[in-house]
């Protein structure tokens, strides 16, 4: 008789970065670790090279598709249902459970946008309606039908209790965590690893994000035009993440009259992510909406000021450790900036907070939670073994 396994779909893993990704390949690493004698399959898209993992306990499946794709969503059953039986267990890291599965089912929500504020993920006002209703019905549909269901932050969690109310017993939150990567490093390493980028010397505010509109980085330019008109030396550094710069930001650069001080990249190696939140005066973070905000926490870990928005998610991250600002206020972000700048002992203040939040927050202790939920639905899944310090990894 074969025995009942754990099945993650990590269609996601696919070169791409951002926090579902981060997350997914956190649970890759961590969970054959934490159940070494449970079976864990990880689905595969073919498009990735090479093994997820190497783990003895891990085989693979490949499958096309993503995992927010229509045709997931109501092809996946079939092929899925030949696989799987009633007791395994089939966790949806990315929203979206496929329909008529028989496996005991979890899904993981990091935002609800698509439905709570779809003007910030559908760019066009004419065929909007249209998509926020095909995902309102998925998203509804995911979280009836599914077991449990992880949100990555309490706020998470009450957008979605908003959207289907009868979920919330079922609701459970599990915070993301960072990489031990991401930690402070010596400024003369720093500068010689992110040389290429920005010249060793010259200061500079970081912002990093997608490039989706709820990351509202055209008011990060704006604010910055703003602060810094009369200082030659500092610059603005954008860390667009694999996204195209869109017209509107290009539009903002250029309404500063700022273009030689204001830097935009489309990605950076993770190494140097890591020395330029080392080198930056502060990390600007003035999101609309957030369902975790993994750059705030990166940050902190690194030893830099964090000045973020202060609704959704945001503040519960940073708790005291960040400046928090109202998003859509050009002239306090302004200041916001300039404070930095001229405070270098808030400036060190608050990098001493955030090493300290930071800490709190680690992908094992992530994955031990996940762990505990999964036994929740799925009594055969033992107590996680944990392997290292829960407060380093």
């Amino acid at each position: 008789m074969m025995a009942n396994r754990i099945v993650l779909d990590a269609r996601c893993l696919r070169g791409t970065p951002g926090g579902v990704v981060s997350y997914t390949k956190a649970l890759v690493e961590h969970l054959p670790l934490l159940l070494p004698n449970v079976p864990i399959v990880l689905l595969r898209h073919p498009d990735r090279l090479g093994a997820l993992s190497r783990a003895p306990n891990v085989s693979e499946w490949s499958r096309g598709g993503g995992p927010n794709d229509p045709v997931n969503y109501f092809r996946l059953r079939r092929w899925l249902n030949r696989r799987i039986g009633p007791k395994d267990l089939f966790h949806a890291p990315y929203r979206v459970l496929p329909r008529g599965i028989q496996a005991k089912s979890v899904i993981t929500i990091h935002d609800v946008m698509h439905v709570v504020c779809p003007e910030l993920v559908f760019p066009n006002p004419l065929i909007r309606p249209l998509q926020k209703s095909y995902w309102s019905f998925i998203i509804h549909d995911s979280l009836r039908r599914a077991d449990r269901i992880i949100a990555v932050s309490q706020h998470s969690a009450d957008d979605a209790a908003r959207i289907d109310p009868a979920c919330r017993p079922r609701l459970r939150v599990t915070h993301l965590g960072k990489s031990p990567t991401f930690r402070p490093i010596m400024k003369e390493s720093a500068e010689q690893l992110t040389s290429s980028i920005i010249p060793p010397g010259k200061r500079f505010f970081l912002v990093v994000g997608g490039g989706y509109p709820n990351k509202n980085h055209v008011r990060a330019v704006s604010a910055f035009g703003k602060a810094f008109q009369a200082f030659d030396n500092m610059h603005l550094l954008v860390i667009e993440r694999n996204r195209t710069s869109p017209p509107e930001l290009r539009r903002a650069v250029r309404r500063t009259q700022l273009p030689k001080r204001i830097i935009i990249r489309d990605s950076v190696a993770p190494e140097e992510l890591v020395a330029l939140y080392n080198r930056a005066e502060a990390l600007v973070f003035p999101s609309l909406y957030e369902g975790f905000g993994l750059p705030v926490l990166e940050a902190m870990a690194c030893g830099c000021p964090v000045l973020c928005s202060d609704t959704t998610a945001p503040p519960e991250v940073a708790g005291d450790a960040a400046l928090l600002l109202p998003p859509n206020d050009d002239a306090a972000i302004a200041a916001a900036m300039r404070r930095i700048v001229e405070d270098r002992a808030l400036q060190q203040s608050l990098s001493e907070r955030g090493i300290r939040r930071a800490a709190l927050f680690n992908w094992q202790k992530m994955a031990a939670e996940t762990v505990r939920l999964y036994a929740e639905i799925a009594p055969w899944i033992p107590a996680p073994t944990l392997t290292a310090n829960l407060s380093t990894r």
